[in-house]
């Protein structure tokens, strides 16, 4: 992932700045790019907090406009989990099907992340893991309990495990 990712994404997402600032909300707090976007470990993101559903809509659209030519592996969009919202959360169900429909035509991939966030996964091998050690703990747990019960079959799951894990790293 290069800087060059990061400025491709600020240009992209201008046009969204721009619309921002009609929000009824916008005086009080503003969607900018330079606060809204960064690098995290090896990946983009996009925190589409104080944004409208539909302009957070239209993020996703300008980030898969330009994802192709991005080195980075995945872009993660930080929805919330809807503590605003009267009723169910809107502003993740929205990114999920925008999300869905980009990676239909595209042949991307996406996947829930950690606590209100969505990643558009552009490259598998180079996307950062989404799983962190209490997965590991839990899933080698699992194992070592697979080994207890039926040798055979504990023997393989560790394996998977270790290879699984060895890869993400």
């Amino acid at each position: 992932m290069s800087s060059a990712d990061l400025e491709r994404l600020a240009r992209a997402l201008a046009v969204v700045e721009q619309q921002a600032r009609g929000l009824p909300w916008a005086e009080e707090r503003a969607w900018r790019v330079q606060s809204h976007l960064w690098v995290e470990g090896e990946g983009l993101v996009v925190d589409l907090h104080d944004l409208s559903v539909k302009l957070a809509g239209r993020a996703v659209q300008e980030v898969g406009a330009v994802a192709g030519s991005l080195s980075a592996g995945s872009v993660s969009f930080v929805t919330g989990v809807g503590r605003r919202s009267l009723g169910p959360p809107k502003l993740g169900r929205a990114v999920q099907g925008e999300l869905a429909r980009l990676c239909r035509a595209q042949g991307w991939s996406h996947a829930p992340g950690r606590a209100g966030r969505w990643i558009l996964i552009l490259d598998g091998r180079r996307a950062p893991s989404q799983l962190g050690w209490p997965f590991w703990l839990g899933a080698f747990a699992f194992g070592l309990l697979a080994l207890a019960l039926v040798p055979p079959l504990g023997v393989v799951v560790l394996l998977v495990l270790i290879a699984a894990w060895w890869r993400g790293r």
